[in-house]
This record gives structure tokens, sequence and C-alpha cells, in this order.
């Protein structure tokens, strides 16, 4: 397979594939937790669950953390955890090359930031990356945690994010489409294997968040 077959397979059928597995895995995913419904209770509830709820979805995600204890005990995973997931999600959609495909798939017009924004993004998600998984290896409770998943995931996202610097500094030479296509051929596999790993923890987020404010206001627990 030539160069050009390569990257017109990963740019076309191959990211058509992972975009519907996608799509239909989350889906999927969501709507098996939402049929599950809430428990049952007889108990007549003490506060306002409903808003409890939301008021833990919009203004308490973090129920109460405290600066000090952010960064006396958690400042690797809270800030490297921060400026990965910026850093990732900023370059999945503002990335000017990025940004064009999306709008072609879509039809919006979506807003591309500067080269040097980009490269910002791009440093500070795969160091961040680096040191999180350093961490995670080394941490005797979060060593315990970790299971293959995790570190097929970031390795998974961090050959995506080496790869697609490569092909933005890539000086010239024959290999660039090689480079440009084993970067999108990543991007199209981590797409394919989010629906079956713990990377689809964000569809759980605002149902598994909103749980637990609904849990804290039918008993009437403020946070």
């Amino acid at each position: 397979m030539s160069d050009v077959a390569f990257y017109d397979f990963v740019r076309g059928p191959f990211l058509k594939l992972a975009l519907f597995v996608f799509f239909i895995g989350i889906a999927y995913r969501f709507f098996r937790v939402v049929f599950l419904g809430l428990p049952k209770d007889y108990a007549k509830p003490k506060g306002n669950p409903y808003y409890m709820a939301l008021k833990k979805i919009v203004i308490k995600p973090t129920m109460g953390w405290t600066f000090n204890e952010i960064f006396s005990r958690r400042a690797i995973n809270f800030v490297g955890g921060f400026l990965f997931h910026l850093g990732f999600l900023g370059l999945t959609f503002l990335v000017p090359a990025h940004a064009f495909l999306w709008q072609e798939i879509t039809g919006l017009p979506i807003p591309g930031v500067p080269n040097i924004v980009s490269d910002l993004l791009a440093y500070s998600a795969l160091g961040s990356l680096i040191a999180l998984t350093v961490h995670r290896a080394l941490n005797p409770v979060l060593k315990l945690l970790t299971g293959k998943d995790e570190y097929l995931a970031n390795f998974l996202i961090g050959a995506i994010l080496f790869t697609g610097i490569l092909a933005t500094k890539w000086a010239g030479g024959g290999f660039y489409v090689w480079v440009l296509s084993t970067h999108m051929f990543l991007a199209d596999l981590l797409i394919l294997y989010i629906p079956f790993s713990r990377l689809s923890h964000f569809v759980y987020y605002f149902l598994s968040v909103g749980f637990m404010g609904w849990n804290a206001g039918k008993r009437g627990v403020s946070f």
C-alpha cells in the first residue's frame, strides 16, 4: 500500500468506521446506565434531592476540596490531570488541521487556535501524560488500582501526541505522508478503543456526580 493510499484509508473509510463504533458504543453504555433508574426508597426525603443533584453537577463538582488538600496530597494528579485534559481536548478540536476536519464532518464553523497555542497544548499534554503515568506506576496505591487498560490507553494517547508533534515539526523528506497517516491511524484506533475502555468514564461523569448530589439531598446533607 502506498503512502497516499494509506492516508486516504485512515482519513476516509477507517475514520468513518471508528466514529460509527464510537457513537454506537457510547450511546449503548450511556443508556444502559440511564435505564437502571434510581433505587427505590420509601423514606421521605429530608431535603431536595433533585436540586442537590443539579448543584453538585454545576456548582461543586470537587465536593469541597481545599487548596491545601489538593496541593499537599494530590498536586501531581490535579495539576497534571488539568494540564493533560486541557491540552488534549484543546488539540482535539481547536488545532487548525483538526478544526478543519471537524468542520468537514459536522458542517459547523470551528475556529482554530494559533500555532504557538497548539504547541503549548501539545507539549503540556504530552509532558503531563508522562508525569501522570510515571506517578501512577510508582505510587503504591495507584499502582494497585491501575491495570493494563490504563497503560494501553496512555501509550496510545502518548503515541498520538508524539506523532502529531512530529508531523507539525517535520522539516521535509519523503516520509511526511507516512508520519501524518500514522498519526491519523492511531487517532482512529483511539476512537475505536474508547467505548471498550475506561476512557469512556466521561460518559458517566454527570450521571455519577448527579447521583451523589441526589443521594445527599435525599438525606438532607449539604456540601
